[in-house]
């Protein structure tokens, strides 16, 4: 079902630029053994966090605060993620405090598995599993078989797992979703980003999106990806409104430290990414709460662009420009769009026949039918 946010703040700490795997569609093109971040470094700019967040509309609107521990591959500076969890546990903090760690998996062995079993309530891994053993092997490398994906789900088995979508995993994707499905797995999918779509892509996306949506609609008891969960409720604002909100929270409401612990609006603006060592001036310079500063001019007519989601941080990094969109991702979006919108409203109507719907469920069955009206049979051409 349809769930509204609850508030929250996220903070990233990159706790190592080195990786264990080569990923196919990795975006971090500049990995670096010598860059680390230290317990001392972690605690202090933590303590900064929790200062400002005991003090925010946030936490009075009764969110939560979200660290996640990042990399590189995190794993590898395990003793940092246990010493900073361990204290964070010894904290009589205001608030509550969820910690995750992004990871691959592959180095969770038996004594990091007993650590991590015995804090589950305080800290989570958020694996990577985009499908098949052949689809990750293809992605991820041979070694990425080695994840312990039995143990995350017994662990944690309200997660869900990480699966990007890369080009090489298009035409099989709902066969590979599917399996992980009917396994019992919960699937958060989304597409790779800065990935080499091509004109046509956009079709198989749809073809295989259908055939998840089918699959859902005929399995009602099944929690949908949350792909098939995002929801269309921009589209009911008064269109005069020249300006659409940014679509995340780089810079508001997210972000990430680096090794040295120099801040950065999120992790994709580190320069693990893109190599500029001096991002962090630039960076400071744009108004991240300014939606404006965010809209690419070129796509102002663009009928589509309330629901065209952007990665600014790509953006930056491939453009040089958080504005200037990957018109790559431009089809890609609209298939989501049409296949997403009528799948919700079959759903939520299906969903009503059960139950009250509640009133942002309400809401988003209003934006399903408003994008669908506007967009099912919507084309166009992109430079």
């Amino acid at each position: 079902m349809i769930k509204e946010e609850q508030a929250v703040r996220v903070v990233s700490l990159m706790l190592t630029w080195q990786c264990n795997l080569r990923c196919t569609y990795c975006f971090e093109d500049f990995k670096r053994s010598d860059r680390t971040m230290s317990v001392e470094t972690a605690e202090r700019l933590l303590s900064g966090e929790f200062e400002r967040f005991a003090a925010s509309e946030a936490c009075r609107k009764g969110g939560y605060l979200k660290i996640e521990f990042f990399g590189g591959e995190p794993l590898l500076r395990f003793e940092v993620i246990r010493e900073v969890t361990e204290w964070i546990a010894g904290l009589q903090l205001p608030f509550r405090v969820l910690l995750s760690v992004t990871s691959n998996g592959t180095l969770l062995d038996g004594p990091m598995q007993a650590w991590f079993e015995a804090h589950r309530e305080l800290i989570r891994i958020v694996l990577s599993v985009d499908g098949t053993t052949e689809i990750q092997q293809t992605n991820r490398g041979k070694s990425a078989a080695a994840a312990p994906i039995g143990f995350v789900r017994r662990v944690w088995p309200d997660l869900h797992f990480k699966a990007t979508i890369s080009r090489a995993a298009l035409p099989t994707l709902s066969r590979d979703l599917i399996a992980l499905l009917e396994q019992g797995h919960r699937i958060a999918p989304n597409l790779a980003v800065g990935e080499d779509w091509q004109p046509g892509d956009e079709l198989i996306y749809k073809r295989e999106l259908e055939r998840l949506a089918e699959w859902h609609l005929a399995h009602p008891d099944v929690e949908p990806m949350r792909l098939f969960m995002q929801h269309f409720i921009a589209l009911l604002e008064p269109w005069s409104l020249a300006t659409p909100k940014k679509n995340c929270g780089t810079g508001t409401t997210m972000t990430t430290y680096d090794t040295d612990g120099t801040a950065y609006p999120c992790h994709l603006f580190v320069p693990i990414t893109h190599g500029r060592p001096h991002a962090a001036e630039e960076l400071a310079r744009i108004d991240f709460h300014d939606d404006a500063a965010f809209q690419d001019e070129s796509c102002a007519q663009c009928g589509i662009r309330r629901i065209c989601k952007t990665c600014y941080g790509f953006n930056y990094r491939d453009r040089g420009d958080l504005r200037r969109r990957d018109r790559r991702v431009c089809r890609m979006m609209l298939a989501e769009a049409q296949v997403i919108a009528p799948f919700q409203i079959r759903y939520l109507l299906a969903l009503k026949k059960r139950r009250a719907l509640t009133r942002f469920e309400l809401l988003a069955l209003q934006g399903a039918v408003q994008c669908y009206e506007q967009f099912h049979d919507f084309t166009f051409e992109v430079a």
